[in-house]
């Protein structure tokens, strides 16, 4: 369509509604109800443009752009229509900008010092609506300033399929609610509070801490699960106050679940470790970090004179950065060690193999298939793309074996197959079954947030030169048989986490000298002889592995607490103590990079290579965990409580 807007000539596919149209010569139009995402909903008339040959204005976010139209965007006809319809709004609003958490960021806050009259015609006193309703448990709705645009009923309805908010009564009286009055919870709440556009719906969590232009801001990756949405961090005087959503980010859709966006509080937690501790004489005294290597490398050093490296055995990678995951198989490895493993709890594999694909090709899929536990809780954003996929038509199954999915998508030829990676016969099973269909994409949904890249930066005991040694299943075995002298866990927790908590329990309580780097006092590092005080992704930097196989920075926002330590520099000070050079930190950089290239394209669902050599592996029964139950950092936040199911 080739039409005209302010006297510029635009070309513009047809359907392109005038709005959008307006964006390719860098044209603002002033919305309120209308969201990319969410499309025209014409509630609020404050886009309405002048077009040659109409008697009367026409709002811009429902009007299809038609070949040859004139359109004007500004002038004193259209100006006048949108003070009015700006004074409509503010006949109710408060002006409360000066406490109102939205100010700096308000549209109607800059529309009214655009477009608004500087005096009212209405003599009659502003309707006054409740304050500060919590709507539910991470959400405050101030009644008095929504505008009833609706895109959190939108959001709710055509985004997060939840449709638990409503408009309640009418006229001037109407207002947000939930439909049944009960609290409004989901996955994916917090949203609401960045598509309101005038600070009618706040987080609870940053309600009055602080004004935009007092934050720094930080572009980074979430690394609550495997997805890897690109997420903002702004701090205020060294302290993390919320993280906001990147809108044009090709991974996450522009949307962020819950997890990611409120699970910041536990970096203030009193309960954080700050300091190494070793246990002395049935208790642990806090020693200085020279201390705690010469004890780690004695620890190992003696263990493999003695005993031999087999003796040896590190478990983590799934929660540290690439880098980080890569110079921990490096080291060991160089020490002659080769019981590696990342997994220690349930999953058995996390690399998709030579069907991986980008998140965003879910939305082609004809089909999609989830097997084992659904993406859901694990990887939430994810199930936001399947959402989108059905909204445009695809089927989504859920079969009790691979045979029955097979036969319910009949003819599709283009189908997603999303794994929990957990039942490795289960998952080639799948592979095989939809073998003949012609366009298979392959995803796992993780329960790590970097469990792909610490299986391609060689955290597998098959994976590095050396031979084979024992995976984490093998290494509680020969624990429990005494045959491990010292285990060192990197962010894990198998005493919580384990497939069988109990057993993993008495295996490391088994373990003569156990290491366990971590922010908080777990349950596996209460049985710990050395604990060390790590870094969280907000304090470090790095790249981590995403679900879709893209290579995502993590950058550092946050300024680390004085005595803690990355557990790349935990791993720098242990090397020097065992006399092992690591790579210098550009060499681990191309490393980390060729390896991701490289990563196991030839793996399937349920490859071999991936096959416990320890106790069986329970595949049935799968347990599932929602996002906001607890457990991890999520359980040192007071402000979250009331999201903990």
């Amino acid at each position: 369509m080739n039409l005209t807007i302010d006297g510029v000539p635009v070309s513009v596919p047809e359907g392109t509604l005038l709005v959008e149209a307006a964006k390719t010569i860098k044209q603002q139009i002033p919305i309120y109800c209308y969201h990319t995402k969410l499309g025209p909903a014409g509630l609020c008339r404050i886009c309405m443009v002048d077009i040659e040959g109409m008697p009367k204005l026409q709002i811009a976010c429902n009007t299809v752009a038609t070949e040859g139209m004139v359109v004007r965007t500004q002038g004193e006809r259209v100006e006048a229509a949108r003070a009015v319809v700006l004074e409509l709004f503010l006949v109710n609003h408060p002006l409360d900008c000066p406490i109102c958490d939205k100010g700096g960021e308000c549209d109607l806050q800059d529309y009214a010092v655009a477009y608004a009259r500087g005096t009212s015609d209405v003599a009659d006193p502003k309707l006054r609506k409740p304050k500060a309703v919590e709507l539910g448990p991470t959400i405050v709705l101030d009644e008095e300033r929504c505008i009833v645009c609706q895109r959190c009923v939108r959001f709710d309805d055509i985004i997060a399929d939840e449709r638990q908010l409503v408009v309640k009564d009418r006229g001037a009286h109407d207002i947000i609610a939930t439909a049944t009055g009960a609290p409004y919870r989901h996955n994916f709440t917090g949203n609401v509070t960045e598509l309101c556009p005038v600070g009618a719906l706040t987080s609870k969590t940053y309600r009055f801490k602080s004004r935009p232009w007092d934050l720094t801001r930080t572009e980074t990756t979430c690394t609550q699960c495997a997805v890897g949405c690109r997420q903002v961090a702004d701090v205020r005087y060294g302290k993390l106050l919320r993280t906001m959503l990147v809108e044009e980010d090709p991974i996450s859709d522009g949307w962020l679940c819950d997890r990611g966006r409120y699970n910041v509080g536990f970096y203030e937690s009193p309960d954080r470790i700050v300091q190494p501790l070793y246990r002395k004489d049935g208790s642990f005294v806090q020693i200085g970090w020279d201390d705690a290597f010469i004890l780690w490398a004695k620890a190992i050093r003696d263990a493999i004179d003695e005993r031999g490296p087999a003796s040896v055995g590190a478990i983590g990678g799934g929660r540290l950065t690439n880098e980080e995951a890569f110079a921990l198989q490096h080291l060991f490895r160089a020490a002659g060690v080769t019981n590696l493993d990342w997994r220690a709890g349930r999953q058995r594999q996390a690399t998709p193999g030579a069907h991986g694909a980008p998140i965003e090709r879910i939305e082609s899929a004809q089909a999609i298939v989830t097997i084992g536990e659904s993406p859901q809780e694990r990887a939430p954003v994810l199930w936001l793309r399947v959402r989108k996929a059905a909204r445009r038509g695809a089927q989504i199954v859920t079969a009790a074996n691979a045979k029955e999915a097979r036969a319910a998508i009949g003819g599709a030829t283009s189908v997603a197959l999303i794994w929990d990676g957990v039942d490795l016969d289960e998952g080639r099973a799948y592979v095989e079954a939809f073998s003949d269909v012609s366009e298979v994409l392959t995803y796992v949904a993780s329960e790590q947030g970097n469990a792909r890249g610490a299986e391609a930066m060689g955290m597998l005991p098959f994976a590095g030169p050396g031979g084979a040694g024992l995976d984490g299943e093998a290494m509680f075995d020969a624990a429990r048989a005494g045959d491990l002298a010292v285990l060192s866990l990197f962010g894990v927790n198998p005493a919580r986490n384990a497939r069988d908590p109990k057993a993993a329990t008495r295996a490391i309580d088994r373990v003569p000298f156990l290491v366990v780097s971590e922010l908080f006092m777990t349950e596996s590092a209460q049985g710990a002889a050395l604990v060390l005080p790590a870094l969280g992704a907000f304090e470090k930097h790095g790249t981590t592995l995403g679900l879709g196989g893209e290579l995502l920075p993590v950058n550092a926002s946050l300024a680390a607490p004085e005595s803690a330590r990355s557990d790349f520099e935990m791993l720098c000070g242990l090397a020097d103590q065992l006399g092992i050079a690591l790579p210098d930190a550009r060499e681990i950089e191309r490393s980390v990079v060729d390896l991701v290239a490289k990563a196991a394209t030839d793996f399937t669902f349920g490859d071999a290579r991936f096959a416990t050599r320890g106790s069986a592996i329970a595949t049935n029964g799968a347990a599932s965990a929602a996002i906001l139950s607890g457990g991890g950092t999520w359980r040192h936040d007071p402000l979250l409580a009331g999201m903990r199911g």
